[in-house]
């Protein structure tokens, strides 16, 4: 699958970064859906097929962990690229559980996280399963 063909939910609570990814994406080709909580990413990705999600790590009313939490629960298994700050180590383990397949840093340049989306996208069509529905 390539980025022009995909479905990405961008959550982020920075209004900024959420436009700037959404933009980029958007002229990239891809079909992306944006929300400022993982509260508003959790009504989303329930109701609309998305094959990555893109979230930030700290958020208010839910953060990026327990959204991925919430998501496993109700069987959708997009995998995720999850920001993070970097002053508290991951748990690797819990991350791959959650499906995150990258946990990055911001700022990220545009042309790094194209990349990494079009990664997870090609280990994702390379891997036989059922799309949600």
């Amino acid at each position: 699958m390539t980025l022009a063909e995909s479905s990405i939910l961008v959550v982020d609570d920075e209004p900024v970064l959420r436009l700037t990814f959404s933009v980029l994406l958007r002229r990239m080709g891809a079909r992306v859906f944006a929300a400022e909580d993982g509260v508003e990413a959790l009504r989303i990705a329930t109701e609309n097929h998305v094959d990555v999600i893109l979230t930030d790590k700290q958020m208010p009313n839910m953060d990026g962990l327990a959204l991925l939490q919430q998501l496993r629960e109700r069987d959708v298994t997009a995998p995720a690229i999850l920001f993070v700050n970097g002053v508290v180590p991951e748990d690797s383990k819990k991350l791959e559980r959650l499906g995150v397949k990258r946990s990055v840093t911001k700022p990220i340049h545009p042309q790094e996280l194209i990349l990494m989306l079009e990664a997870v996208l090609a280990s994702v069509a390379a891997v036989p399963h059922e799309r949600d529905s």
